[in-house]
């Protein structure tokens, strides 16, 4: 015995609402969006931002590393290690970490397995302004103060130093967590 199913009244059978980037219009659907694979194209292009900033950040290292003696006008021996420690922590924290899970784990994992959504799609918008949160306190506390431990933070000199050692970690504890919250939907 065949089933048959109904179509929607007004829509030929087989024709969806739209794509995901035109289903709904304006900035404020896309900020209250719980479609992973919206999630995603944020989180992509909030990535490739900390990307470019990071890069940046490296293309002023190695313009100071081009000759010997400074090369950069303006730049000092703390500014260098100030620069080098936003390269690495923007780097580490805001592109490596989130880079492969956050953003195509939520746009291509979902569509691999056949699933419709993921497992908590709120929860997962909610990891994505965490790391927005994470991001802003993270670069405000790094270049208001601009710590010069480098990327890593190590005790024995994070502890004696007068910059913004304090914040940027717990920016890093809120990047942690966005991180973490987007492991849980997978």
């Amino acid at each position: 015995m065949a089933t048959t199913t109904d179509t929607l009244p007004g829509r030929p059978y087989g024709e969806v609402e739209g794509n995901y980037l035109t289903h709904e219009r304006g900035l404020l659907s896309w900020l209250t969006t719980v479609d992973h694979k919206r999630i995603g194209v944020m989180y992509l292009a909030c990535i490739s931002g900390a990307f470019l900033l990071g890069g940046i950040f490296a293309m002023v290292i190695r313009w100071e590393l081009f000759s010997p003696g400074p090369t950069v006008p303006g730049l000092n021996a703390d500014r260098y290690n100030q620069i080098f420690t936003l390269h690495g922590a923007i780097m580490t924290f805001l592109v490596i970490i989130p880079g492969i899970p956050a953003a195509l784990g939520n746009f291509v994992l979902p569509m691999m397995l056949g699933a419709k959504d993921v497992a908590f799609p709120r929860l997962n918008l909610a990891s994505w302004y965490l790391w927005v949160t994470g991001a802003i306190f993270a670069v405000t506390s790094l270049v208001m103060s601009a710590a010069d431990t480098g990327w890593t933070f190590y005790t024995p000199y994070s502890t004696t130093t007068q910059t913004a050692v304090i914040p940027m970690t717990i920016g890093a504890f809120i990047l942690g967590f966005s991180s973490i919250f987007t492991g849980l939907n997978f």
